[in-house]
């Protein structure tokens, strides 16, 4: 048989939560909890009382207050007594057992308890710890989003303060020259309370602008004021005539903030290399003198690897883009070396001769006479790499959280680059720990800081290469959950292709070589053990 229904109620049998398994109306239900009060006989032993039809099982939780199951006389008393029991431990853990008007206000979650206990009348195999877990509801892939989506904001804002600082010391180094750059008057300098004084120069300008040198004295009929440095600081002229400042300004942020988000390698921060403190350095890619054709290697990898070892997801995705700033290069052929020993599952742009690629591994067009876009990067090869395989991982992550025992838990961490052609700098390893811990470092090899506005510890190490392929940290924490601690976060930057390929040659339409810059990012899109 059944049970009819799970009820809190107090000691004069009005219902603060109850939850029934058979139809059965309000009434009804209001009703057997208002007799239930009446039919306990004072000094009794035992927790049940019965009627012709149904039997009452009940434990007294806090003073005033029962849990009551309501079942039919043909059930098992000793199961629906283990059934009670659970259900008034549940309700002591959700609420506060003292105050009834507690117990209303998470009636939700006692109700929720309920029905993980007992399933369609019921008793469900779940003890209390099982429960605790299902109630609290907690999902590593969601802890894995966010910590993603506060890594892209930490992104966003380093960016922001990397491009003010850059202003700010094109400001200074105007005021020390004496001078002010080129299409920048008067009232272009006071934008911003002064924080755009200076020359701007576009993100991925190939060769600086020289400073131009202003006389003295202005010539006859000349509208360009001369600037000097003296005591009295800049003296700025006026607004030439027809000069749209705010025009020109605006269009040359616009093309910036649109080389940043096609092209956010050769100068700007990956997101990954944002995790770095300011009291060091974050490493980021050097900055590339563009030549007339710069060919541009990206890549970005998935690894989730489960706490025990186990590889769950590997997934590397890559591409070659060219940019061609010179329209005498505009039918460039880019010819690449790779051994493919990944298995990579390689695509051609629609208009590249894909045959000649496979046969001469040369990235030309099909049309002769066509040419690439140009100042513009554009895609030319992809290629896309999954495993299964845990020896593919380039950086594997140990984890080992121990509880002692005596209200603290030990763990260690270990890193191994397995694939030691790679070059690691800048790598940071976020553990998770109990909020408001303060965790004892006892060996680490790097440096560590913790984050106490996200409860991580941060460990730092400035390059993993060949020769330091290995390393490890141990630290303890108050604590005795060995969960809490995942999921582990991995960021770093990586100047050399996960995939084997590699530019050999560029050539022009008449099989001249071609001088060209180059640059190579690997970049961990999602790097955690779960």
């Amino acid at each position: 048989m059944v049970i009819l229904a799970a009820s809190i109620c107090t000691k004069t049998g009005k219902a603060l939560a109850s939850r029934q398994f058979v139809e059965m109306p309000r009434t009804r239900i209001e009703g057997l909890l208002a007799s239930f009060p009446k039919l306990m006989v004072p000094g009794q032993q035992h927790t049940t009382v019965e009627t012709d039809t149904i039997r009452y099982l009940y434990q007294p939780i806090g003073e005033e207050m029962y849990a009551v199951l309501i079942t039919s006389r043909q059930n098992n008393i000793v199961q629906d007594m283990d059934t009670l029991h659970l259900m008034a431990r549940a309700v002591s853990d959700i609420c506060d057992v003292g105050d009834q008007q507690d117990v209303v206000l998470h009636g939700f979650d006692v109700i929720l308890a309920f029905d993980e206990i007992i399933a369609q009348g019921y008793r469900d195999n779940v003890d209390l710890a099982k429960l605790r877990t299902i109630m609290e509801m907690e999902s590593h892939e969601e802890k894995i989003q966010e910590i993603i989506e506060r890594n892209k904001e930490r992104e966003a804002k380093q960016e922001l303060k990397r491009h003010a600082k850059m202003f700010d010391q094109q400001r200074r180094e105007a005021a020390k020259r004496g001078i002010m750059e080129p299409g920048m008057s008067s009232s272009g300098s006071m934008l911003g309370g002064g924080r755009m004084g200076g020359s701007y120069e576009p993100l991925l300008s190939r060769d600086p602008e020289p400073v131009r040198q202003f006389a003295s004295a202005s010539p006859a009929g000349s509208t360009t004021p001369s600037m000097t440095s003296s005591a009295r600081g800049m003296r700025l002229g006026r607004k030439p005539k027809g000069a749209d400042i705010m025009g020109a300004m605006k269009n040359e942020i616009d093309l910036t903030q649109s080389l940043v988000e096609n092209m956010s390698i050769s100068d700007s921060t990956p997101a990954p290399a944002a995790a770095l403190t300011a009291n060091k350095p974050v490493p980021a890619l050097p900055a590339v003198d563009m030549k007339g054709v710069h060919v541009q290697i990206e890549e970005h990898i998935t690894a989730v690897v489960n706490r025990d070892g186990g590889l769950e997801q590997m997934e590397v995705k890559g591409d070659l883009s060219l940019i061609i700033s010179d329209e005498a290069y505009g039918s460039v052929q880019v010819g690449v070396a790779t051994s493919n020993q990944h298995n990579a599952q390689i695509k051609t742009h629609p208009k590249v001769d894909k045959k000649r690629f496979q046969s001469d591994a040369v990235i030309a067009l099909k049309d002769a006479s066509g040419s690439f876009p140009l100042s513009q990067p554009i895609g030319v090869l992809k290629w896309r790499i999954v495993s299964s395989n845990e020896e593919d991982i380039p950086l594997t992550i140990n984890c080992w959280p121990s509880a002692t025992g005596n209200g603290t838990v030990d763990v260690n961490i270990e890193y191994e680059l397995t694939n030691t052609k790679l070059e690691l700098e800048g790598v940071v390893v976020s553990v998770p720990i109990p909020p408001g811990a303060q965790p004892t470092v006892s060996d680490v090899d790097g440096v560590y800081e913790v984050d106490r506005a996200r409860s991580t510890l941060e460990w730092q190490i400035p390059t993993i290469d060949a020769s330091n392929a290995n390393g490890s940290l141990d630290f303890s924490v108050p604590g005795d959950d060995s969960g809490a601690f995942f999921p582990v976060m991995v960021s770093f930057v990586c100047k050399k292709p996960y995939f084997d390929i590699e530019v050999t040659s560029v050539t022009s339409a008449d099989s001249q070589d071609v001088d060209f810059s180059h640059t190579v990012a690997l970049i961990p899109e999602q790097y955690a053990v779960i």
